[in-house]
């Protein structure tokens, strides 16, 4: 029974998982087609005609003897790789999902050695991938955060 449970519970995770990247695949093409909703560049507000600013007057610099420190550098702007990995969704919920699947499959692996009868080879080899899935998308996530964090941290705020 518990065999069936397990396999159960992987079946619905499979599906699950193909549905999600099934729907996630749709929206990236429908929003690749021809006037699927792109909102237009954003444009500087315009100023009242006839209001000019005020030229600002330099401030005189106050005489030290101190030594000029160095003008600040901007942090270069990251990759191209850094950039697209900052846009796409995180894949932490699922990551978390398949390490739960994972946890619950070794615990049920575990139960049956204890069992008179012996669990079929492919469950264990089951087991196994869905545990190097569960570390794959839990890495990916680890980056997908860091690159947030790049993105953010040089200005270049690439949040969907």
């Amino acid at each position: 029974m518990a065999y069936l449970l397990v396999m159960g519970g992987l079946a619905l995770s499979v599906c699950f998982t193909l549905g999600w990247g099934l729907v996630r695949a749709t929206r990236w093409l429908a929003g690749r087609l021809p006037g699927a909703g792109r909102t237009p560049s954003r444009r500087p507000p315009r100023r009242a005609p006839g209001r000019t600013k005020a030229p600002s007057r330099p401030k005189a610099a106050p005489r030290t003897r101190a030594r000029k420190a160095a003008p600040a550098k901007a942090p270069p702007q990251p990759w191209r790789l850094t950039r697209w990995l900052a846009r796409r969704r995180s894949p932490l919920p699922l990551g978390l999902l398949a390490l739960l699947l994972y946890a619950g499959s070794r615990l049920a692996e575990y139960g049956m050695t204890f069992r008179p009868l012996v669990a079929p080879g492919e469950f264990h080899g089951l087991v196994t991938t869905l545990g190097w899935a569960a570390a794959a998308l839990l890495t990916l996530a680890g980056m997908n955060l860091l690159a947030l964090w790049r993105c953010h941290r040089s200005g270049g705020d690439d949040r969907p």
